[in-house]
């Protein structure tokens, strides 16, 4: 019992960080739908407040491991693009969410076809997705051409 109440300020600390951790979202999904990746260095350090730009807001983070993440959101409150650059790529499983399938299969088929660490271009099943980079040197984006609001160039928003 005494070990417990010395330790419990430090416990308390340890479950306030764990609690207070924001998580990240996915495309297709609401801002802070899912849990921050597992991967080590992917949890979240800073997120700067939601700027609104025109008929779209945008959410910026600031991982632990240095690379910072943009979430574009839609009036309706999905995520339809997300921007990545930094030292380390981002766990694109969790910024894909149920695009991961699609983009995993995409580089896939490059792989058998011999394109092994080439940069990804790709536009498939309404997913496009663009990364390139080097160690400490990543960056790039993906996008739901479905859930583009309208009259948006997404060009200008992420090139």
């Amino acid at each position: 019992m005494f070990l417990l109440r010395a330790n419990l300020p430090s416990l308390l600390g340890i479950v306030f960080v764990v609690v207070a951790n924001p998580a990240m979202a996915a495309l297709g999904q609401a801002p802070s739908s899912l849990a921050a990746s597992p991967v080590s260095g992917a949890r979240m350090l800073a997120a700067v407040p939601t700027a609104r730009v025109g008929s779209y807001t945008i959410r910026e983070t600031q991982l632990e491991n240095g690379t910072t993440v943009r979430e574009y959101v839609t009036p309706a409150g999905l995520v339809f693009a997300v921007a990545w650059q930094g030292p380390v790529l981002p766990d694109l499983d969790v910024l894909l969410g149920g695009y991961f399938n699609t983009f995993k299969l995409e580089t896939e088929q490059a792989r058998l076809l011999g394109r092994r660490g080439s940069p990804v271009d790709m536009a498939r099943d309404g997913l496009v997705v663009r990364s390139n980079g080097r160690m400490r040197n990543f960056f790039g984006h993906a996008y739901a051409t479905d859930l583009i609001p309208a009259g948006l160039a997404i060009k200008d928003v992420l090139e």
